[in-house]
């Protein structure tokens, strides 16, 4: 008996590790503009700036992004619609500063900042009235995926946005955007991409 539950707990082991197998992850230092999103739709930006004048101050640019998270929270009486979770100096940098927020969906993300951010199956996407007629490639092969395959993903995730930053995902990326990128990491690189880039995940 001891036996069988040290074999069924070694299998449990194994797969959890699997399951993450190809999955970015974050890096402990953000260097570059970064989003992320869970399996639950909560979203994390890091927003990256010049602060390269001497007038400049963290304080105040801590003060006011609080108070801008702050009135948007008090707008959509939803403490967590919006925070601010960091205001730094970029590390290894003197002149770049870092605001970090964590929204509670994509979309008070997007109307935050004023981009399009969704998070959802590609069912709700269509029901939300995106566009399926984009251009996908797989990540894997680089071979097409059309228009009528993504439509039949109905129930798998998929990331809408045009955010120029890396892109974390809580699940496995498949196919992405043409123009789009897969770093070395598992995210995405949506910069060369033109218009909104579509992430489809596993």
């Amino acid at each position: 008996m001891k036996k069988y539950a040290w074999l069924m707990g070694l299998l449990c082991l194994c797969a959890l590790f699997l399951s993450g197998c190809g999955e970015a992850k974050l890096p402990d230092v953000i260097q570059t503009p970064t989003v992320s999103v869970t399996r639950e739709g909560a979203v994390a930006v890091w927003l990256l700036g010049d602060f390269d004048k001497d007038y400049y101050s963290i304080s105040e640019l801590t003060d006011m992004a609080v108070s801008e998270a702050a009135q948007f929270c008090g707008a959509k009486k939803r403490d967590t619609a919006a925070v601010v979770d960091k205001v730094e100096n970029v590390q290894g940098s003197a002149t770049k500063v870092m605001v970090s927020y964590k929204f509670d969906s994509g979309d008070s993300c997007s109307e935050f900042l004023g981009n399009v951010f969704f998070y959802g199956t590609v069912g709700e996407a269509i029901q939300k009235g995106y566009s399926m007629d984009v251009i996908m490639r797989s990540v894997d092969d680089n071979s097409l995926f059309t228009e009528a395959q993504l439509r039949q993903a109905g129930d798998r995730y998929l990331v809408i946005t045009d955010i120029s930053a890396d892109i974390y995902c809580p699940a496995v990326v498949t196919h992405i955007s043409n123009g789009a990128l897969l770093n070395e990491d598992k995210s995405v690189n949506p910069s060369a991409a033109e218009g909104l880039v579509y992430i489809l995940m596993k």
